[in-house]
């Protein structure tokens, strides 16, 4: 189902570059290509992110074009995802460790301000447990 409001605007603006200037392969420069920008929800408010995507310019290196990422980028959110780290965490932390059913960890998150819909929260819940079976802690019950 689609929204039926609009996204809260960002709270807060933040630029992120890559901490690499040079390449791993060749030691060339990594040259500012483009940007990106996402807004990804966490504890705080809604976050606008532009990252400075970097890239080898040197034709015969054997990572040519290939986009250097922010590192700082993977600390705060998942690839594609929305909702911050501290987000899925904390419905984790909520689900597992309080024994708190969705509706509850809904209600505790949009208390906080969060703007979620209840389906996101059983999406977070699912990504918690993905993210834990994938780091190879014990399953979780």
């Amino acid at each position: 189902m689609a929204r039926r409001q609009a996204r809260p605007a960002a709270v807060d603006e933040r630029r992120l570059a890559p901490e690499r200037t040079q390449c791993i392969e060749c030691g060339g420069p990594l040259w500012l290509e483009y940007c990106n920008q996402r807004t990804v929800t966490t504890l705080d408010g809604p976050i606008h992110f532009t990252l400075h995507i970097r890239r080898c310019q040197n034709r015969a290196c054997a990572l040519f074009h290939r986009p250097y990422r922010p590192e700082a980028e993977g600390a705060i959110a998942l690839p594609q995802a929305e909702f911050g780290l501290d987000v899925i965490a904390l419905v984790g932390a909520r689900r597992y460790a309080d024994h708190r059913s969705v509706p509850e960890i809904h209600r505790d998150l949009r208390a906080r301000g969060v703007a979620i819909a209840e389906r996101s929260v059983t999406n977070l819940v699912y990504r918690y447990v993905a993210g834990h079976l994938k780091a190879g802690l014990p399953q979780i019950r």
